[in-house]
């Protein structure tokens, strides 16, 4: 009875522009907009410690077919209601159906600019994913900014939070998709890796963050999708072993085949930004290409958009992290390039 009532009052949230195709005949009218708490104003110190900071104490846990559908859901309504023209005060009218499956939805403004967070509910940390939105109308092109692998890729959380709420002139990421979890934590102090880690985004095919990302192609239509990743001095990956030598960053389309025009050409932009250590997989490295990548296969299925797997080594993400020039550099690269004009 529970799933039937938070599946039906998912169905009237997602469904506000008419009635419902999944629940035919079935007429919706959407709900009014309750009154809500005006939105926490925070820093990105307090978000990153909003989305991490659980992280080290969780105990994984697969996420189940009730939390996909109300992903499946509340995705695509909270993108449609962040870009529309008359976007509304808060997002507390999909509340009810975050909680129903153990989130929350939090209504942020960070430098004066407004974002909604579906965030795992407190004492319901399970590494489901956290899923930002940025309230703002709609451009092009769609980028959705993903960090799948924070705490064991150091740094890139962190940097992909400080890339998406920055603001600046060129084109930004429309939403920030990130893990919450170790991609090798079952328990808080049981870190290891696996033949088949269930806590690894990126290679979970069965995750709340593909699924996820699946919902957010479908909404938005062709979509970049940017994922931030990092290495050490010796690369250990499912696509094979070897040392790095001087790689600064291996930009990939995840396909063994080759670049993308779009991969080839923020290659080129990275290169001259950040010198000659680029490098395209498959192209130039053998090694860090993303061919094993969930998100990339389900891409590559759908044809709803196209992933830009971007490795960092160490040197570069310290480099990064100190320098908000460097960053900005970084995000010109990623955000601002396009293959007609690399």
């Amino acid at each position: 009875m529970k799933r039937t009532l938070a599946t039906l009052v998912i169905a009237l949230a997602a469904c506000k522009h008419g009635p419902c195709h999944e629940d035919r005949g079935v007429p919706v009218t959407p709900r009014s907009e309750p009154r809500d708490s005006a939105p926490k104003a925070l820093t990105v110190d307090e978000v990153e410690a909003a989305v991490f900071a659980a992280g080290p104490r969780a105990t994984f846990q697969p996420t189940s077919s009730s939390e996909h559908e109300a992903i499946a859901r509340l995705v695509p309504a909270l993108l449609e209601a962040a870009w529309s023209s008359t976007p509304p005060r808060s997002p507390a009218k999909w509340q009810a159906a975050a909680a129903a499956v153990g989130f929350r939805i939090e209504a942020w403004t960070i430098d004066g600019e407004r974002y909604w967070a579906l965030l795992e509910a407190p004492g319901r940390e399970r590494g489901a994913g956290a899923y930002i939105f940025r309230v703002a109308p709609r451009s092009e092109p769609t980028i959705l900014l993903q960090a799948p692998h924070s705490y064991h890729d150091i740094g890139t959380g962190r940097l992909a939070v400080d890339l998406f709420f920055a603001s600046r002139r060129g084109t930004r990421p429309r939403a920030l998709f990130t893990n919450t979890i170790h991609r090798y934590q079952l328990a808080p102090g049981d870190k290891q890796k696996r033949r088949h880690n269930p806590s690894d985004v990126a290679h979970n095919p069965e995750h709340a963050f593909t699924v996820a990302t699946d919902a957010f192609t479908i909404a938005a239509g062709r979509t970049r999708v940017i994922q931030l990743h990092g290495f050490g001095a010796r690369i250990d990956e499912d696509d094979g072993d070897g040392d790095p030598g001087s790689i600064a960053m291996v930009v990939s389309a995840g396909d063994k085949a080759g670049s993308s025009a779009l991969s080839s050409a923020i290659a080129a932009a990275a290169t001259k930004a950040f010198g000659t250590d680029v490098k395209r997989y498959p192209e130039d490295v053998a090694v860090l290409g993303a061919t094993t990548n969930a998100q990339a296969r389900l891409l590559a299925k759908t044809r709803r958009g196209e992933l830009v797997h971007v490795e960092m080594s160490s040197d570069l993400r310290k480099r990064l992290a100190a320098s908000e020039q460097l960053r900005e550099q970084l995000a010109a690269v990623l955000f601002d390039t396009n293959p007609e004009t690399p």
